[in-house]
């Protein structure tokens, strides 16, 4: 028999009248992915989840509010600070300010550049180090800064969580009808938490010179949420298969709306409604992916296609089509270098801040695009031969 917990948790919110605990909603979770799938059902109410909820070599597994505005699955406020003065390497104090959060064992990311990175072959854009004790204005290492921190460098929570972390062999995970919330409040610095801070992060196992070294999460589906406040991505998505991302609001994100990142495919994003976010959809080493009947409002950029590994046959394929773009600050759609056989057609683009497309790359299929009231150029091709019809 299929596990169901519909019953148990509305019953246990209903009993206790408070927001059911994170560890709770966690065991359903477990107990369901032990039981080979089923539902779990997550009554209304404010369900703070400060460790992240983690769905790991699920199959067939539903979670689901019974309420899409009123069932919120929320983070605490984000732990941070902001250096003061430049701090030398060699020393276990760093002077701060706007200090959040922070409790003695916990790993800090500096973001000031440290260490050599291997693939990049530049500095990484961070440093790590561990709480001792912390004060009002400083914050005790427990051991030496191995690089500098210059004043005003963001110091944050090295492992802040997401809200839902889907890892390993899952399949047919279906997530509906909740609103996750970052914990974003006003005031709060600008913080791109990348794969921290989001409302779902979903990842196979991969790496930049292999690709996929396990499976890839498959089948995947996220429908009818609101998505809001987050510090990272609202939905980040490396290698996965056919994800589809369907009816969601996502809005006021630090990073991009929605991400397919590396390796993943067959995936689609339709008709979504994404406002005030840095980035509207970004594709990233993603192939045969569609992104078709979505609002982007008021958003840094709309679409961002682009290259990061070096591994042929990537960023090739994908349609970005039927898609209204109203006032981003920067370029509607922009197709990078590296790039190759990726369709932009009938969208409608109205007064983007910069460029309607921005085009790179190769043999691009560009066509019945309505571009009005761009704030530079409808169309710009920086380099390549490519099909344009406008």
């Amino acid at each position: 028999m299929k596990f169901t917990a519909l019953l148990v948790l509305f019953f246990a919110a209903l009993q206790s009248a408070r927001a059911l605990p994170e560890a709770e909603l966690q065991r359903f979770i477990n107990e369901a992915i032990k039981a080979g799938g089923g539902e779990v059902v997550i009554p209304p109410g404010v369900h703070v989840i400060e460790r992240g909820l983690i769905v790991k070599d699920a199959k067939k597994l539903r979670i689901i509010g019974l309420d899409a505005e009123n069932t919120v699955l929320q983070l605490p406020p984000v732990a941070y600070a902001l250096a003061t003065g430049t701090t030398a390497a060699g020393t276990t104090t760093i002077p701060v300010k706007s200090q959040r959060g922070f409790k003695p064992g916990m790993r800090l990311k500096i973001e000031a550049d440290g260490e050599l990175d291997s693939f990049t072959q530049k500095p990484r854009p961070y440093h790590l180090a561990i709480v001792k004790a912390v004060e009002k204005e400083t914050i005790q290492l427990e051991s030496a800064l191995k690089f500098p921190v210059p004043d005003g460098t963001m110091i944050r929570h090295e492992d802040a969580p997401n809200l839902i972390e889907i890892r390993g062999a899952s399949e047919e995970v279906r997530i509906e009808k909740l609103t996750l919330d970052g914990g974003r409040v006003d005031g709060d610095p600008a913080i791109r938490g990348h794969t921290q801070l989001c409302a779902v992060l979903a990842s196979g196992a991969y790496n930049y010179e292999k690709g996929p070294t396990g499976p890839k999460i498959k089948k995947l589906g996220i429908s009818r949420c609101f998505i809001q406040n987050c510090h990272g991505r609202g939905i980040a998505l490396y290698s996965v298969e056919g994800t589809e991302i369907d009816g969601c609001t996502i809005r006021d994100t630090s990073d991009e709306a929605i991400d397919f990142d590396h390796f993943t495919v067959k995936s689609i994003a339709t008709h979504n409604h994404i406002a005030r976010c840095l980035l509207g959809v970004e594709l990233n080493d993603a192939n045969d992916c569609l992104v078709a009947g979505n609002e982007f409002l008021e958003c840094g950029t709309g679409i961002n296609l682009w290259r990061w590994c070096k591994l042929p046959g990537l960023n090739e394929g994908n349609l970005i089509v039927q898609n209204v773009f109203e006032r981003t600050r920067g370029n509607a759609v922009q197709i990078a270098t590296g790039t190759k056989g990726n369709t932009v057609a009938q969208n409608e683009i109205n007064a983007s801040g910069k460029n309607g497309i921005i085009l790179s790359g190769e043999a691009q299929i560009v066509k019945a695009n309505k571009i009005t009231g761009s704030g530079m150029k409808a169309l710009v091709i920086q380099e390549g031969k490519h099909d344009v019809s406008e």
